[in-house]
């Protein structure tokens, strides 16, 4: 824990260090786009959920319908963005785009897997969103922080993006936050990452979390890394909410293993206030017989906690534990209250954390 927490904070100090010698040079601006439609029927892995003894009673984000960037988009190359606080640099192997000193900037329709692949960043710049987008590339293998990054820009929101952190690689996250406010993930297909999904790195300002309806799927596929598809460094006690609802997590033995959600504050601070409701969680040995050794699982706790008073509340979530050591962290919980969870294998309610 400690050696991936100074791995990630290295990176944060990385990524500081990079974008403050920056040339910033700003064009004219675009229109704010409208929100996107719906989410259409039909997702990713439709069969996911069809063998278990029971699945949700809800549809479930990347089976029962698409997430990520939304069909037939029509998606602009990154290398033409332009606007107020918008730099490109064309770099053939550090291709990037900043957003510096602008609020309320939009990022939608933006297709950042071309020429090898771009990754994005923004600087004192409040109330950032970006929509509709598509990142990969073999360049992100290169990426040392984060696909997505903030300083500074408080209340990021990344919806209806297809994120692919390439596999191995040497980034941190596919979303890292170094800022307050509200950060909201939403209707996002996140796979294949190096190490984490999203990290909230927040100290001394209030700060909310809004997680819902993403598929996440393949992490940790750097050796060494440590997977976790939340993780929070903190030092303070200010998290209004962390609403962590109705994703969908399929986990298969990578390079290297970890958590899921992690709730513990990587700091002097608490994470308090989570609901953790109306997730499938799995973690698979496809092909492996029953039980699983050790040596295919392919996590090692599927939540951790933090525990606080008022620390949150994890209930109706559906888990497949089989690839996992199990499904909580357990003596990391106290202060949490457990109902209706069930482990899909069985149709069995999973018991809270001793």
């Amino acid at each position: 824990m400690k050696d991936r927490l100074l791995g990630k904070t290295r990176s944060a100090f990385m990524l500081l260090m990079f974008v403050t010698t920056q040339t910033h040079f700003s064009a004219l601006a675009g229109p704010a786009c409208p929100p996107p439609p719906p989410p259409p029927p039909g997702g990713q892995h439709p069969a996911l959920l069809a063998s278990y003894a029971t699945r949700p009673p809800w549809k479930v984000a990347g089976v029962d319908y698409a997430v990520g960037v939304p069909a037939m988009t029509t998606l602009t190359d990154w290398q033409l963005l332009s606007g107020p606080g918008i730099g490109v640099d064309t770099s053939a192997t550090n291709g990037h785009v900043s957003v510096y000193n602008t609020s309320n900037v939009v990022i939608s329709g933006v297709d950042f897997s071309l020429h090898g692949g771009a990754y994005l960043f923004f600087v004192n710049s409040p109330n950032p969103t970006v929509t509709n987008s598509n990142f990969g590339g073999a360049n992100l293998a290169a990426v040392v922080s984060n696909v997505i990054s903030t300083f500074n820009s408080p209340s990021l929101t990344v919806s209806y993006n297809t994120i692919d952190g390439g596999g191995a690689g040497q980034g941190s996250s596919l979303v890292g936050v170094m800022s307050g406010g509200t950060t909201t993930l939403t209707y996002n297909w996140l796979k294949n990452f190096p190490q984490h999904v999203f990290e909230q790195n927040t100290q001394n300002v209030p700060y909310a979390v809004i997680y819902r309806n993403n598929l996440i799927e393949q992490g940790a596929m750097q050796s060494g890394a440590h997977l976790n598809f939340l993780q929070f460094d903190t030092n303070s006690n200010s998290s209004s909410s962390v609403d962590v609802e109705y994703n969908t997590s399929y986990q298969i033995k990578q390079a290297s293993s970890g958590e899921g959600y992690q709730f513990y504050a990587n700091g002097n601070g608490l994470v308090q206030n989570v609901t953790l409701a109306y997730n499938v969680m799995i973690a698979a040995a496809p092909g492996v017989g029953l039980p699983v050794p050790v040596s295919s699982l392919s996590m090692s706790r599927m939540v951790h906690g933090g525990g606080s008073q008022n620390a949150g509340v994890a209930h109706d979530n559906y888990i497949d534990p089989t690839a996992a050591y199990g499904w909580l962290y357990y003596g990391s919980f106290s202060g949490w209250k457990f109902y209706n969870n069930y482990n899909m294998t069985t149709g069995a309610i999973q018991p809270g954390s001793p």
